[in-house]
């Protein structure tokens, strides 16, 4: 493993997406290089499964490495996009071989666990040493509370799966603003991307949340239905069982009722005098507030900050709508963007200095 002073820490990130994988070189908390490789349908179509991508995943790994003229053995760290693995804590996991075969048997397959196993292959072929982590997998919520995993019948219990990387990201980049430590506060940080999720932020980690199947619309995924009609649906003989979970996630929201996923082209028809687009607009708009003073009554009302964030937090209208209902709760903060890499990135940096304590699963 390459030694470097502190800030010098060379750190490989990899972010895998359904159609992209993310790839960036840090020098300490320092994005020195970054690339988004994108894979066609052609190319992800000779695969049957998420799993049976890992090699193309990890050549286009390799390629980048390669590009930028950085050897394995230079690295000081690799950080790692994590799935849905185990109810895990929130922060760092070291990936080893138990983590990387829970990415492998995952029950949620995505394309994020690939990042896990690829990730422990990559420090096995380095052979000295070098250490890998994930950071805030969609599961690291911690311990939760059984109160919170109450689902409404006995057959199943909400999963915990969230937006906790980006979500937990800009909470610690608010508490810094705040002068505050991320374990005293307490946020609600609403996720405003292709999926929308609503997560209530407590003593450093995700205490409860409103999930992209049971809130808010948002642009492809349809969220919470009435479920008697949807049960009605699924049985209607209309849509097979994989054509209905993409009406659900993929051709639901703003797909499904203005056939676009594009909020920027949602306001331009606005502008343009399209009653339907202001509606649906500003229904997605109403349900995020509502979701978030769901959340507010958990902690009954005390709540010190709300947070909108991730890519939809860039309109202006739509945060404006959000805002204008729900500021009575908290002063609310416009966080827009995601910030996956360099979460990731500073996560990995702070467990391999020993600023974190990681954890193993």
């Amino acid at each position: 493993m390459h030694k470097a002073k502190k800030g010098d820490e060379l750190i490989l990130v990899i972010n895998p997406g359904s159609t992209s994988t993310k790839l960036a070189l840090f020098r300490g908390e320092t994005e020195v290089s970054s690339i988004s490789a994108e894979h066609t349908a052609e190319e992800l179509s000779r695969y049957d499964s998420v799993l049976a991508q890992k090699d193309f995943r990890k050549n286009a790994v390799k390629a980048y490495l390669q590009s930028e003229g950085i050897e394995l053995t230079e690295l000081a760290a690799i950080a790692a996009r994590c799935g849905a693995i185990a109810e895990m804590e929130s922060g760092a996991y070291i990936v080893d071989k138990k983590l990387a075969r829970g990415a492998a048997v995952s029950e949620s397959p995505h394309p994020a666990n690939l990042a896990t196993i690829i990730a422990y292959e990559l420090c096995e072929e380095a052979g000295n040493g070098l250490k890998a982590f994930i950071y805030d997998g969609v599961s690291c919520c911690g311990v939760v509370d059984d109160i919170y995993k109450v689902s409404g019948i006995e057959d199943f219990d909400k999963p915990f799966y969230t937006h906790v990387l980006n979500s937990r990201a800009v909470s610690i980049e608010q508490a810094k603003r705040d002068g505050a430590e991320i374990s005293d506060v307490t946020y609600i940080a609403a996720h405003l991307g292709g999926g929308i999720t609503v997560n209530l932020i407590k003593d450093g980690r995700v205490l409860d949340f409103v999930g992209d199947d049971e809130g808010a619309f948002s642009p492809e995924r349809s969220g919470g239905l009435p479920v008697r009609r949807l049960t009605d649906l699924c049985y209607s003989g209309k849509y097979t069982r994989e054509e209905m979970q993409m009406r659900l996630k993929g051709k639901g929201g703003l797909m499904s009722y203005l056939g676009t996923n594009d909020t920027r082209e949602v306001e331009k028809r606005i502008e343009d005098g399209d009653g339907k687009a202001r509606l649906v607009y500003d229904a997605m708009a109403l349900q995020v507030a509502k979701d978030i003073a769901s959340l507010a009554a958990v902690v009954s009302g005390d709540v010190d900050k709300i947070i909108l964030t991730g890519g939809i937090a860039h309109s202006a209208a739509f945060t404006g709508m959000v805002k204008e209902r729900v500021e009575f709760i908290a002063p609310v903060e416009i966080i827009p963007g995601t910030f996956e890499m360099q979460a990731l990135a500073g996560g990995a940096l702070r467990a391999l200095i020993g600023e974190e304590k990681y954890h193993r699963l």
